[in-house]
């Protein structure tokens, strides 16, 4: 049998596999390449996930310039992108300050009106691991940020996504052989990076430390090394907040520069801080551990004969949570990373049903926690759940009696919703996102008509229904500076100041609203109200969110003076000798002093004036609860005086209902984190409970005091506590030394102060009230000293031209089987050639957004015979992605003379394969894992005999044409965790239609069909089961037919990208000239080549993936190869056949023909049948790692043949597992 001159690359050394990197550099680091589109019969089927465009918003961007920052917004995205470059280049100067590193490129923002949006653009979509909720995403210099209602979140996105282009440009360099080089010295831990963009986006916040309070506090993390790999972002933040707040913020910097330097962390923390990274994560958790348990000595626990018994296996988050207006039965969502229930329980059986569910589960893309919203009409009924599909706004209303349900959209404008309750029975007062300004607007369900409440650019969140002094009332949260609504734009206030509580009066709609609270040290979020007079919300003034109730009392604001002229008519005016509790500023925006007026009035003409008090509303405040957690959330029922409340404890969500006496107060503990921020704004601590002794209780996990046990107290075996004064507040302006620092929130025009006057004679039932809040000054802040305000004109808009950037330009070696990987079929001779090893060249490009994406790319094998080139394009601006391919291969190979060469000739001659390939492939995303697909494609395959001879110069050139076009459907939510491993499914079914032509230029222009017509169907499914935090069992299942007057012929045995193939001579390969191309099914190890041939196969692998050395390190493992060492078990099993069944008679695996004598004439031919096993089987076990930039399997296998264990094989192949 001739050999082809493939054979010739087993004796060329493969050290030219150690001069080309199997990796591919970018800003973020290494990662590994290769082609997305493959055969359909190898194990390196393409798959791929989506991106849903579900509006045309996309189609036009414009940007801003500013000195620092290039924005870029779309539609609706406009204001949210004034507001970011405006906070873009206010904090800009700290986080430099923070870091010490400067850049020389303007850093890209792109901005997108909700998180919605974000996930449909296409930017990064080949990104390989997950980005979790709260993360901004980086890609090189671009970040990417999303408007979730709260313009603080947008700053923090805004700081977090500069640190990481900062830190990407500090710790790798900023041109392309400083990335290369540093990516691969310097591998830190996710902790490190993540936590430290974490850190520098945003301070530390009760939320945090509540956070880590219950993490240290449950006793599962011994060391900082388990909570780093189980919570790498948080860890992180959790480390360089430690290290800032005991070694100062410079210390940031120098631990970067000195890491860089070393290019080890540990030498890091050596030099910086005179201990190891072991001794400064131990001394930071125990740190933190006792004060903790300080705390938790003045902190109690909620009533537990309240709680509420859900179930939640899953330990799912469980919000929003609703009672209903009755007290009876409460309602709540579940959130399974995308997918979420809605269910309804009786407080009293506790029988609990789903009434709506709906999304998917998605853990690739940040969950989005927004959605579902939940509101119970007053009629006790209904059940209002509000949600999103397919970027659109929809109202469910649940009958819960009937179970029937009336859907409806809202109205476009609606980019998203963050809060509703209901006003009437046809009314529901809605916080929602219009243009990029979260206001609030009352939705009438009847007529589907929207009335707009406020209109500007403050944020107004946690919308709810409150009757406050038989006034039905909304409260809401804002971070506005003002107290009257007005239409207002924004122009160099920044609307990032802390979130105060207000309440707008429904029934006489005057623009003045009543502001409850006036904290900027501290957030009131989620008010609610408690009855006719009380109202409550949660606060986070002692470090933990607690509760806080108050209530609305009549004052004296100021005394108007009404001047009676004797023609009837009257003016107004401020009676300024009497004293004044409104700011003074603000009276005189309605009235004039009376002197001032009385100059311009002719004194004849005054009859009389009169002076009366003007009575303003004014709130009190006090402090309900003194909780050890955070109170997630909350919601009352006003007829009943039932509370509900959110509680999470550890990995749990805690339901617990109560009957509060809105009159009880308690004081709250003051955590260590708050007295800090107190202490750095100058400001006193308030009285604190005592302390009490904690129970020891045994621990099931550790006997260590540094675990906590939690208290059991509850807040009603506090003593009644008598009326007085709670809480004195010191005048917090008169500070003496205290530096007042610009506030960007803050409007620059001169404040008055307000007056407080002595409390009024009001019967308040023996209440304990607090004085009303004065200002706080803000702390100077761990980020150092922010920018000015750039003042901007929203005018000079660019529009956004498309232009190019390179993204990759690599070099690898491998030996993948480019796009189809199909080789003509000519009969028994043919031999199925596996491309040997090959330096593949390939550049990248992409438009700013991704919506195009050009690649071209050249393979030359190391035998220096099968050189392809090719180019593609991807279009994926609209819904529908396209996809323009051109590949071109030439290749050499040996054919037989066959019996009638000359006897003076080599028996064998060279023809040349030329095969020239188009393809045009549209995609529809279904969502973001299913999609529809249809290949295009023409082919045209033209061999030539090289001239080597009179024999060969005669032969006529061959060419054949075929036009093919391939449906697919495909199903991908699989997610890389590390490098050959992954988590979720893959599957693709297709069936691909095959036609040929004949087409000529010469003589004349030719086109006709010819009679070969073929037809494939198949199936590739795929599932990945962490076993554990490491290892993995991955199962495959693939399969084909083709039929037709031609037919493809399925070659099984081998190995995917192997490198040195062998072929089985002993099993015959058909005769038939119905096959058109041959195609390899693997992998099935423990044979060559052709261990089985047919139209049809069927293939099962299993492969358990064990990475050992992660096991025996608890630090992150150092070095390619260690890191990626693999111990693979696998069991492969599968077969190929002709006709109906493998196991039918005329099998021709069963057949073989006997030829005697076998040298000279032929004097008889002898068919002989006989039993072989269709079904072959392989088991043994593989190692995987990384070498020299090459990820290299080395497969030690025993085939099963007819039940007969064969010889073992040993397989190396080149690139990464199915």
């Amino acid at each position: 049998m001739a050999k082809t001159a493939l054979s010739f690359y087993n004796l060329v050394p493969l050290c030219g596999i150690f001069l080309f990197s199997g990796l591919s550099a970018d800003r973020h680091g290494f990662t590994f390449c290769g082609l997305s589109l493959q055969a359909q019969t190898t194990s390196q089927t393409s798959f791929g996930k989506n991106r849903v465009q579900y509006h045309h918003q996309f189609d036009d961007w414009s940007l801003y310039e500013t000195p620092n920052f290039t924005t870029y917004w779309y539609g609706d995205a406009r204001n949210v992108a004034h507001s970011a470059l405006q906070m873009a280049e206010f904090d800009f100067p700290a986080v430099q300050q923070l870091l010490e590193h400067q850049l020389t490129d303007k850093i890209e923002i792109l901005v997108f009106s909700d998180l919605t949006d974000l996930k449909q653009s296409n930017i990064g979509e080949d990104d390989v691991f997950l980005l979790s909720s709260g993360e901004t995403k980086v890609v090189g210099n671009k970040v990417f940020i999303f408007f979730d209602g709260d313009h603080r979140h947008l700053r923090a996105q805004i700081r977090e996504g500069i640190a990481g282009v900062l830190i990407n440009s500090m710790l790798y360099g900023a041109n392309l052989q400083e990335i290369v080089s540093n990516a691969v010295l310097l591998n830190l831990p996710t902790w490190y990076t993540s936590g430290l963009t974490a850190y520098c986006g945003e301070e530390w916040t009760p939320k945090d430390d509540d956070r880590l309070r219950d993490l240290l506090q449950t006793g599962r993390y011994k060391t900082f090394d388990k909570l780093a790999r189980e919570h790498p972002r948080f860890a992180g933040n959790a480390f360089w907040h430690y290290i800032s707040t005991h070694f100062g913020p410079g210390t940031v910097s120098n631990l970067l520069y000195l890491t860089r330097i070393n290019r080890s962390v540990d030498n890091g923390f050596f030099y910086i801080l005179g201990s190891g990274y072991r001794r400064t994560t131990e001394a930071m958790l125990e740190h933190y551990k006792k004060i903790y348990r300080e705390e938790a000595r003045g902190q109690k626990t909620p009533n537990e004969a309240g709680k509420v018994v859900v179930k939640n296996r899953k330990k799912l988050p469980l919000s929003p949570l609703k009672i209903s207006p009755d007290g009876k039965k409460i309602a709540w969502a579940s959130n399974d990373i995308g997918k979420w229930k809605v269910y309804v329980q009786d407080l009293e059986t506790g029988k609990r049903r789903r009434v709506l569910k709906g999304g998917a589960r998605n853990a690739l893309q940040a969950t989005d926690y927004n959605y579902p919203k939940l509101a119970w009409n007053p009629d006790n009924q209904r059940l209002a759940i509000l949600y999103e599909r397919r970027d659109v706004v929809r109202l469910a209303n649940i009958d819960l009696t009937t179970h029937k349900k009336e859907l409806s959209d809202l109205s476009p404008e609606f980019q998203r919703v963050f809060s509703m309750d209901y006003i009437t029975p046809s009314e529901i007062a809605l916080s929602a996102a219009v243009k990029g300004q979260s206001d609030l607007f009352v939705y009438r369900t009847i007529t589907r008509q929207t009335e707009r409440l406020t209109n500007d650019f403050w944020d107004d969140l946690d919308v709810s229904v409150a009757t406050v002094d038989g006034h039905k009332s909304l409260l809401f949260a804002s971070n506005r500076s003002t107290d009257t609504l007005s239409f207002q734009r924004l122009d160099t206030i920044l609307p990032i100041a802390s979130f105060d509580i207000f309440l707008f009066d429904l029934e006489n709609r005057s623009p003045e609203l009543i502001r409850i609270t006036e904290t900027p040290l501290f957030d009131e979020r989620n008010p609610i109200g408690l009855d006719s007079a009380h109202f409550a919300y949660l606060s986070d003034e002692s470090g933990v969110i607690n509760r806080q109730v108050g209530m609305l009392e009549p004052f004296v604001a100021y005394h108007q003076a009404v001047i009676y002229l004797k023609d009837g008519s009257e003016v107004k005016a401020l009676d300024m000798s009497q004293p004044t509790a409104w700011p003074l500023a603000r009276i005189l925006t309605l009235l004039a002093p009376l002197d001032t007026v009385l100059k311009n009035i002719d004194s004849t003409q005054i009859d009389s004036i009169k002076s009366a008090p003007i009575f303003k509303k004014k709130p009190r405040v006090w402090n309900s609860t003194n909780y050890d957690r955070n109170i997630q959330e909350q919601h009352s029922s006003p007829c009943t005086g039932r509370i509900v409340e959110g509680i999470k404890r550890g990995k749990k969500v805690f339901f617990y209902q109560n009957t509060i006496d809105p009159k009880i107060t308690v004081l709250a503990k003051t955590t260590r984190w708050r007295e800090q921020t107190l202490r750095a704004a100058g400001l006193s601590l308030p009285p604190q409970p005592p302390l009490e002794a904690v129970p020891q209780t045994p621990d099931k996990q550790s006997d260590k005091s540094d675990d906590l046990p939690l208290p059991l107290s509850s807040p009603d075996s506090l003593p009644y506590i008598e009326p007085g004064w709670l809480i004195q507040i010191p005048d917090y302006l008169a500070v003496p030394g205290q530096r007042i620092e610009p506030d960007p929130s803050r409007a620059p025009e001169t404040k008055t102060e307000d007056k407080i006057e002595p409390p009024n004679e009001i019967n308040t039932d023996s209440m304990v009230l607090t004085p009303p809040r004065r200002p706080l000054k803000k702390p100077s802040t761990q980020f150092g000293k922010n920018g000015e305000i750039v003042r901007f004109y929203s005018f000079k808009i660019i529009p956004y031209r498309l232009r190019f950037r390179t993204d990759y330009v690599s070099t690898t070696m491998d030996n993948n089987q480019l796009f189809e990987g199909l080789q003509l079929y000519e009969g028994p001779q043919s031999r199925l050639l596996q491309p040997p090893p090959g330096v593949l060249l390939r550049a990248n490009f992409k438009d700013l957004l991704e919506n195009y994406v050009i690649e071209a790319g050249f393979r030359l094998p190391t035998t220096f015979n099968g050189a392809e080139y090719y180019l593609w394009m991807d279009d994926k601006k609209k819904r529908l992605d396209k996809r323009y391919v051109l590949y071109r291969r030439t290749l050499v190979t040996s054919r037989l003379r066959g019996s009638s060469g000359a006897p003076n000739l080599p028996p064998d001659f060279q023809e040349r394969t030329t095969t020239l390939m188009g393809q045009y492939e549209l995609r529809y995303p279904l969502d973001v894992f299913t999609s529809l697909r249809a290949t295009f494609g023409l082919r045209e395959d033209k061999v030539r005999a090289l001239s080597s001879d009179i024999i060969t110069l005669a032969l006529p050139d061959r060419a054949e044409q075929r036009a093919s076009v391939r449906l697919a459907a495909v199903f991908d939510n699989s997610v890389d965790v590390d490098l050959n491993l992954k988590t979720g499914t893959r599957a693709k079914v297709y069936t691909d239609l095959v036609k040929g032509f004949a087409f000529n230029t010469e003589p004349n222009w030719s086109l006709k069909l010819n009679n070969g017509f073929m037809t494939v169907v198949g199936f590739d499914a795929r599932h990945y089961q962490m076993l554990d935090r490491r290892s993995q069992l991955a199962l495959r299942f693939a399969g084909a037919t083709s039929f037709g007057s031609e037919k493809m012929l399925y070659i099984l045995g081998g190995v995917d990208n192997w490198v040195f193939p062998k072929f089985n001579e002993n099993i015959t390969l058909p005769a038939d000239d119905g096959f058109a191309y041959q195609a390899p099914a693997v992998n099935l190890r423990g044979f060559k080549q052709n261990i089985r041939n047919g139209n049809t196969f069927a293939l099962m692998n299993a492969e358990l993936r064990v990475p050992v050395f992660k096991y025996f390190f608890k630090k992150p493992v150092i070095g390619n190869f260690w890191r990626n060492f693999q111990i693979v078990g696998f069991f492969d099993a599968g077969t190929a056949w002709q006709g109906k069944s493998p196991y039918s008679f005329d099998n021709p695996i069963n057949t073989q023909f006997l030829i005697r004598p076998t040298q000279g004439p032929i004097i008889s031919t002898m068919k002989v049948n006989y039993f072989r096993d269709p079904i072959v089987m392989g088991y043994g076990v593989g190692l995987r790692s990384v070498i020299f930039g090459l990820y290299l399997r080395a497969d030690y296998a025993w085939g099963i043949e007819s039940r007969q264990i064969q010889k073992p094989m040993l397989h190396i192949a080149l690139g990464t597992d199915f």
